[in-house]
């Protein structure tokens, strides 16, 4: 799995079960989530991609999720450069409970993280080759007890989101390449 990717999850409970579970895509829900995303833009559908491939869009493009349970989306459009910039319209999009943020950038040796629970940030770390620690807020979570600094953003997707970023997959990994989201365009609107 690249370790490039922008990767936000709004969820009832915890996303590794759902995500386990292989879920149904809700379509028509995506479209209403990246409308309250992008107020006033313009947002084409452009096709279906599986999570997998869209962890690291294009930047002019979202990939989105809905589910019983879960909404997700990946772009670098929301992207922000620590988790406590996460815009509101972000963390206010879904009425699910809780919000996880995941994006890392491996050639820049950057990667950042955040929880938050009923509007409230638990948890809010971002980690990059220079200066290195940039924020680094909350209790730490349980991946990231000794840790190398290097596995970090590995570590991080296996603890948000279960998913492995090698070779050594567990049976009970999420896969992400059986899991379906849609994929639109975004433009401003003229």
């Amino acid at each position: 799995m690249a370790l490039n990717d922008t990767l936000v999850v709004f969820a009832d409970g915890n996303p590794i079960d759902v995500l386990r579970s292989y879920p149904v895509l809700d379509k028509p829900a995506t479209r209403g989530l990246v409308e309250r995303l992008f107020p006033g833009a313009r947002a084409e559908e452009i096709g279906d991609e599986l999570l997998v491939d869209a962890l690291n869009p294009p930047a002019d493009v979202v990939c989105v999720g809905c589910f019983a349970g879960l909404d997700l989306v990946c772009g670098w459009g929301l992207t922000p450069r620590r988790p406590s910039e996460l815009d509101p319209i972000v963390l206010k999009a879904s009425s699910r409970r809780n919000v996880y943020l995941h994006a890392a950038h491996g050639d820049a040796g950057w990667c950042c993280y955040g929880v938050w629970r009923d509007g409230t940030r638990l948890r809010a770390r971002c980690v990059c080759a220079d200066p290195g620690i940039a924020e680094d807020e909350g209790e730490p979570l349980g991946f990231e007890a000794g840790g190398d600094p290097d596995d970090l953003p590995c570590a991080a997707m296996q603890g948000l989101f279960g998913f492995a970023c090698d070779d050594h997959d567990r049976l009970d990994d999420v896969d992400p390449e059986l899991i379906p989201v849609v994929v639109y365009r975004i433009s401003t609107a003229s």
